[in-house]
């Protein structure tokens, strides 16, 4: 049975990425710098007075011109945040109440996100696309003082809406191409790895936004 899904998946792999011997495909390599319009972390006790707020990371994109007729585009993205020293915590002897010593904890969160899109182009060189994302998530909340450290990891699903710009870098037919972009993300978390957590009041929702500038080329 697996040797039958294996197969049939590479089938559908072949049809994509050569549905067309003549369609046009671009891949495009972006820094990107990303701002949480929401996040439901920034709700949490362990982020003390912090707030996630600038995430940074890079971004992958590889975009078919036909298949079948439709123009996709395939994102793979990595964006994190962190924060040192977020909570202090005082300790003391066990006979006197004065601080014998201080120590930190540290958070951070990182998301391995994919985006499928639907592409329309607006004039030659600007297009807009829209499509779902899923997202795998990391949560690490760390007291390096204790060796403690609390890892979550989720499954989010969502939707994402982008607009780019594509400026040729010259007149081939295989031709090199400057790229920016803005990108709009709603992200719902769906699965959690619990563990021996009790999460039934938990949820993560995240808004973002992300400006990417990079290059890539059209084949």
């Amino acid at each position: 049975m697996s040797g039958k899904i294996f197969a049939f998946y590479k089938i559908i792999l072949i049809s994509i990425f050569a549905s067309n011997s003549f369609a046009q495909h671009q891949i495009t390599v972006k820094p990107s710098l990303g701002l949480y319009i929401y996040n439901s972390e920034n709700s949490l006790k362990i982020m003390g007075d912090e707030n996630y707020l600038i995430n940074y990371g890079f971004e992958v994109s590889y975009e078919n011109k036909d298949i079948y007729g439709y123009d996709i585009q395939i994102d793979y993205s990595y964006s994190y945040s962190d924060f040192d020293n977020v909570l202090e915590f005082v300790s003391t002897g066990e006979s006197s109440p004065d601080p014998l010593g201080s120590f930190h904890s540290d958070v951070s969160l990182s998301l391995h996100t994919f985006d499928v899109s639907l592409k329309n182009e607006i004039s030659g060189y600007f297009s807009y696309g829209f499509g779902p994302s899923f997202s795998f998530v990391n949560r690490s909340y760390i007291i390096e003082h204790y060796d403690f450290e609390d890892r979550l990891a989720s499954f989010a699903v969502g939707v994402s809406g982008s607009i780019d710009v594509k400026l040729p870098l010259d007149e081939n037919t295989n031709y090199w191409y400057f790229y920016s972009g803005l990108k709009l993300r709603y992200l719902y978390g769906l699965f959690y790895d619990d563990g021996l957590r009790d999460l039934c009041d938990y949820n993560q929702h995240f808004v973002t936004g992300n400006l990417t500038i990079g290059i890539g080329y059209s084949f």
